[in-house]
């Protein structure tokens, strides 16, 4: 059924009032999939990316390439100075709380959506359907991820591999 003129206006209208709120949702959820991942490229796209991504917590897929991907993360913000060791350990916790207040998000110190999806603000399409990077505030620092086939890679002890939730392999 096709939708009516007014409906079709006021749905416009509300995409505007709402800043533009009626963009495609974001990737359907990794956690189930087994890796950290993303639908769309482009710039809008990528900073959608992870909002349906976690917890990664001291209980939560806390042995895994996909809290190596956030360590990377925590590390280009300044907020993380230890090993990528795809350990949810206490450094990477405290980080984490550091990250979460820095940017007035609940500092409960686990990685969820809302903390993942605030990080993917800072994902840039570097243009070649391949590479993206992650830009800490103010250009702090940086890392670059590969999407492959919609999962996102590390690049880890000489190797690109998947941010997987299950694995700790190559860390």
């Amino acid at each position: 059924m096709r939708p009516s003129k007014r409906i079709t206006v006021a749905l416009a209208t509300a995409a505007i009032v709402c800043g533009g709120a009626l963009t495609a949702p974001p990737a359907g959820a990794s956690v189930a999939s087994g890796v950290i991942g993303g639908a769309d490229w482009g710039n809008a796209g990528v900073r959608n990316d992870w909002g349906d991504e976690g917890p990664l917590d001291y209980n939560s897929n806390n042995n895994s390439r996909a809290v190596a991907l956030w360590q990377l993360v925590l590390r280009a913000e300044g907020f993380y100075s230890g090993a990528i060791d795809c350990d949810y350990g206490s450094g990477t916790t405290a980080a984490t709380r550091e990250y979460q207040r820095w940017y007035g998000l609940e500092d409960d110190g686990s990685a969820g959506p809302i903390t993942m999806g605030n990080a993917d603000n800072s994902l840039v399409d570097l243009g070649n359907n391949r590479d993206i990077r992650y830009v800490g505030w103010e250009g702090s620092g940086s890392v670059t991820f590969r999407r492959i086939n919609g999962t996102y890679h590390i690049y880890l002890n000489g190797a690109w591999r998947s941010a997987s939730y299950t694995s700790s392999t190559g860390c």
